[in-house]
């Protein structure tokens, strides 16, 4: 029972990711009217071979005590566990960074192409910043003296001396 434990909770916490991304696959071929073709595709690419590696490493995490617990490993079996072990991480060590690679690729893919904000080649410095040129605008007037703590309020009591 002891295995199956862990089993259940290597799908417990795989569930959730493999919830996203085939809620991502089928929004995006749902909605395709939202997005532009090259980025749909590249999502829906990087989706699934996020998914692909997903379902991979989970049935491997899921056989792995299983595999152990029934000696595979006794005999010649060694070798073929090691082997399928090595792929199993190949599998995500090129397979994942991949998919996030398509998704980002899409994300790119959708933004379309602005013109910028402001045409800094039709720029000038304004005229102020010069040397030897006036300020278009006047400077403001000063402010009164009493507008941050003036003359014209009266003095603190003076402290009496206690002792």
């Amino acid at each position: 029972m002891e295995l199956y434990g862990f089993s259940i909770l290597q799908l417990a916490g795989e569930l959730p990711s493999l919830a996203v991304l085939v809620t991502g696959l089928v929004l995006a071929v749902v909605r395709r009217d939202r997005l532009p073709r090259r980025a749909r595709v590249l999502m829906s690419t990087g989706i699934a071979v996020l998914l692909v590696v997903g379902l991979i490493t989970l049935g491997w995490n899921i056989a792995l005590p299983h595999l152990v617990d029934f000696r595979w490993t006794g005999g010649g079996g060694y070798r073929q566990f090691q082997l399928l072990s090595v792929a199993v991480g190949a599998v995500y060590s090129i397979g994942h960074p991949i998919g996030i690679g398509l998704l980002v690729a899409a994300v790119l893919a959708g933004r379309p192409v602005g013109t910028p904000a402001v045409d800094w080649g039709a720029w000038t410095p304004p005229t102020g910043d010069a040397p030897g040129h006036a300020d278009a605008v006047p400077p403001a007037p000063a402010p009164a003296a009493t507008q941050w703590g003036g003359t014209d309020l009266p003095p603190p009591p003076a402290a009496t001396d206690r002792s």
